[in-house]
Parts: structure tokens; sequence; C-alpha cells
């Protein structure tokens, strides 16, 4: 059993759209409301807070603040808290980057 992992992800119409493996029964926004713990960031790593929506087995991620967006992180801190991306089991997902920035560097947020 596993909670949902990112499967692929691609750039479309200024949005990064992630697929999930362990999507049984669908994903969720655990406790109901608006996903949290997502920031996205274009080629030039500045990070914002994104709006994540669920469609289908994706999250697609966006922000008026990233233009041309390029990496998604999700729960990429040291203590994420109100994180609540899940599959219909219920497990929440784990945390997960879409960039590969040396991790000396990958805090950066």
């Amino acid at each position: 059993a596993s909670g949902p992992l990112p499967e692929s992800n691609k750039v479309s119409d200024g949005k990064v759209i992630l697929t999930f493996a362990h999507a049984e029964g669908g994903l969720q926004a655990q406790g109901g409301g608006e996903l949290k713990g997502f920031a996205i960031a274009g080629a030039d790593l500045k990070w914002v807070w994104g709006n994540a929506k669920i469609d289908g087995n994706t999250v697609v991620v966006s922000s008026p603040d990233v233009k041309k967006p390029v990496f998604v992180r999700y729960a990429w801190a040291v203590n994420p808290q109100g994180c609540n991306l899940s599959n219909g089991a219920g497990l929440p997902a784990s945390p997960f980057r879409t960039d590969s920035e040396p991790l000396s560097n990958a805090y950066r947020q």
C-alpha cells in the first residue's frame, strides 16, 4: 500500500500537470477543501506557493506569479504542515520535487 507517487509531469498552458501512480480510488484533498503544500517555479528557481487542483488522476499546479513554470515541489520543508494530498484509501502523498537541483540548493524556497 502506498499513497500517491508522482509518475510524470508536463507543462501545458502555463501549468504543470502531475500524473500519479497509486491513485486508486482517485486523488483527494484529505479533510476536504483546497490542496495545500504545492510550490511552483520557473527555470529561475524562484519558488512561490502554487494553486493546485485535482483533475482525475492528475494535479494541475499554477500561479499567476510564474508565467513559464517548469518545476513543482510538494511538502518540501523540514516539517511540512497542512499538506493534504491523498488517494481514495486515505493514504497521504510523500514529499517530492520535480527539479534536480543539488540538495545543497534544494531547500531554497
